[in-house]
């Protein structure tokens, strides 16, 4: 993206955008962000049970998405919970089924 301030104005906003639209654009990414939008809270456990994957694929996952600002861990003794933080990412996701139906 060229450096001139003038032409592109957002583009520590737009590189944020990319960074969210990176993180997310896994499968089991998008998969995890739905089902905590659906469920609010979970632990780690639960995530990983219901999504029928490894307790070290979930967390790599859930990592990466926490380190991007989507989601939120908690620590609650033994448990840590996870919760989508980024108000935006409903729509986003919204927005993107929309942009892949067929007309």
């Amino acid at each position: 993206m060229p450096e001139n301030p003038k032409i592109y104005p957002n583009k520590e906003k737009l590189r944020r955008v990319a960074k969210v639209m990176r993180t997310i654009s896994h499968p089991m990414r998008l998969l995890i962000v739905e089902l905590l939008l659906e469920r609010k809270r979970l632990p780690v456990k639960e995530i990983y049970e219901t999504l029928g994957i490894s307790q070290s694929n979930a967390s790599q996952h859930l990592k990466l998405m926490e380190q991007a600002d989507i989601l939120l861990s908690q620590r609650e003794g033994a448990m840590v919970y996870y919760q989508v933080v980024n108000q935006g990412m409903a729509q986003l996701l919204s927005a993107a089924c929309q942009c892949t139906q067929r007309n």
